[in-house]
């Protein structure tokens, strides 16, 4: 399946089950003993994560992601990924390989190879990588966790459920994974000094904002508080609106999940009372649409003209769209 963010919307209308966003989940947990890697900490360890228990005997050191999403994360650990499954090239924030269009310039000059696009997994592609970890999406548009027994037949695989746990969890479990426990605190570090930085060069909105993944006609999500979206807000000094939607959330899949509400749109219009709103993988493109549709012409925001794109990269966040994020709103709101 393609990773795409209009995707997650499409299923609003007709409440289709997208694939394995109901899949068990639950956090990575880990524990080692033995002998250590330079750099690595101790191994072997073993990794308890929501498609099963791996023992890892060594550091990883040729990685096959077959999660798009994930592959960011561990471009941004330096853990030795050496090829990746790809969305649909070309597609809105991806490049000809189907890679995240905010990494994908890092991809090439690591040589991570792409092993097959449009979501469509090979298992002869991977082999032929000779990996000695597999990484898994544990639900998500490029999840592969309907083959983990499969992927796990090759090499020793490792599930990540980064819907469940957010881009700054992911980052540390797939730390401990792959033993780049030492990359993953400097790279948080750096990435919280960065918001000190933008949250004081801005103004933030005094009243609560809210977040939506926009899709004309076809309903939106609106980011929840305590979701990672929610999270980047927080470190700026804004305070996303807490209106329970529950009521109104059609599911995806027939589940509620933590980070999104999904609502139709005639739901989505009703529902948007701020003057402030956000739109979460949008580009100033997305801005005009929602200004020009006449289903929104009389929500607050578009009223108050505060409306803001929060860059394409934001859809799906690891440590570079998270922080190209927070730059778009630091840039909005800039004092």
């Amino acid at each position: 399946m393609n990773l795409s963010r209009r995707s997650l919307i499409a299923a609003l209308g007709a409440c289709v089950c997208l694939p394995f966003t109901g899949c068990a989940t639950g956090e990575n947990t880990t524990s080692t003993g033995g002998s250590s890697s330079p750099g690595g900490g101790a191994w072997p360890r073993t990794i308890t994560h929501p498609l099963g228990e791996t023992t890892i005997s060594k550091q990883p050191e040729r990685i096959v992601s077959t999660s798009p999403v994930l592959t960011g994360t561990l471009l941004a650990l330096n853990a030795p990924v050496i090829a990746s499954g790809g969305s649909a090239p070309n597609a809105e924030g991806f490049d000809e390989n189907g890679f995240f269009t905010h990494w994908s310039g890092l991809a090439k000059e690591k040589g991570v190879t792409v092993i097959y696009k449009n979501g469509e997994l090979d298992l002869e592609a991977v082999i032929a990588q000779k990996p000695d970890l597999i990484i898994v999406a544990a639900s998500g548009g490029d999840s592969q966790a309907e083959s983990y027994a499969q992927l796990a037949g090759i090499a020793l695989t490792v599930s990540v459920d980064y819907n469940e746990v957010g881009w700054e969890e992911a980052t540390n479990t797939l730390a401990t994974v792959t033993g780049q426990e030492v990359t993953a605190a400097e790279r948080l570090k750096e990435y919280d000094e960065k918001l000190a930085v933008l949250k004081e060069s801005m103004t933030p909105p005094s009243d609560p904002v809210q977040a939506i993944v926009f899709t004309p006609g076809q309903g939106s999500a609106f980011a929840k508080v305590g979701g990672p979206h929610d999270k980047i807000l927080k470190k700026l000094g804004i305070t996303l609106d807490g209106t329970d939607l529950s009521s109104k959330d059609v599911g995806v899949g027939g589940n509620t999940r933590n980070d999104f509400a999904f609502l139709s749109e005639e739901a989505t219009v009703s529902a948007l009372t701020s003057e402030n709103l956000l739109l979460v993988g949008g580009d100033e493109s997305y801005v005009t649409k929602l200004k020009s549709n006449p289903s929104y012409t009389n929500i607050p925001a578009v009223k108050s003209g505060k409306v803001v794109a929060l860059g394409l990269p934001s859809f799906k966040l690891d440590y570079y769209s998270a922080l190209d994020m927070a730059q778009h709103v630091a840039e909005a709101y800039k004092k």
